[in-house]
């Protein structure tokens, strides 16, 4: 059998899995090399250290209990409970079905808008065409199986002969954003699901964050550096740690 028989094989029986818990898996054959945590997992332990992320919805459930001690002056319902974490996780619905149609518009599939939608893929559209950003692909999943992480990115782009992952948000610019770009570059593979991964191209050493809003639109350009990187790295080895002390 020759070598390039046997590359062709590999290549028709690799994979990546991503599970329903956003755990990312590299399959080559018999060998799979995983799970790994995702980018917003990693992301999460960089948000939980400066006040946001997961710590919220614990910050928000506090304030609710310590309320309900004082019923005498706060009366509140189950329903009054219940109605303060959705209009805590009424943002990531929305971010959600904004990312869903913003890959169908990127692949020129029918479009399922609504009142919602419907302006946050306009501002979208205008984006693209003001800023000259061609879509190379949409909404892949990578894996980097030498530090141990996958992710999924949105798209991966070109604006101004620069070539590097760009994030779609629709809620508000924050520091850790950069490093979620650091970690979907690192990719060492990527590909859509059920489909064969490629090696990541060659990328620039940037990064970009599209804040959408329904009335307009801001284009976030992140140098990426080599201590984005080792933080990164750094990051995805206590993610590991943490989990492995969880396990003893």
């Amino acid at each position: 059998m020759s070598q390039q028989t046997t590359i062709d094989q590999l290549a028709r029986t690799r994979a990546i899995e991503r599970s329903g818990g956003h755990q990312y898996t590299l399959i080559e054959g018999e060998t799979r090399y995983g799970p790994f945590p995702g980018c917003t997992a990693i992301c999460d332990l960089q948000d939980s250290l400066m006040g946001s992320g997961g710590l919220m919805g614990w910050a928000v459930g506090q304030a609710l209990d310590a309320l309900e001690v004082r019923q005498d002056v706060f009366p509140l319902s189950p329903e009054a409970r219940s109605v303060a974490f959705q209009a805590m996780s009424q943002p990531a619905n929305v971010g959600n079905a904004v990312h869903t149609a913003v890959d169908e518009f990127n692949r020129n599939l029918p479009l399922e808008l609504n009142d919602v939608t419907a302006p946050y893929v306009a501002q979208y559209a205008s984006a693209l065409r003001r800023e000259r950003i061609e879509v190379l692909a949409s909404e892949r999943y990578v894996v980097n199986v030498t530090v141990g992480f996958g992710g999924t990115y949105d798209s991966l782009v070109t604006i101004d002969g620069e070539t590097g992952p760009l994030d779609v948000k629709t809620g508000k610019e924050k520091k850790s954003q950069r490093l979620q770009l650091t970690g979907l570059s690192m990719g060492e593979w990527h590909g859509e699901a059920g489909l064969e991964p490629e090696r990541l191209p060659e990328l620039s050493d940037v990064g970009w964050i599209l804040l959408l809003q329904p009335d307009g639109y801001q284009l976030i350009r992140h140098d990426i550096t080599e201590a984005d990187r080792a933080h990164f790295a750094a990051l995805v080895a206590t993610y590991h740690r943490i989990r492995a002390w969880e396990q003893e």
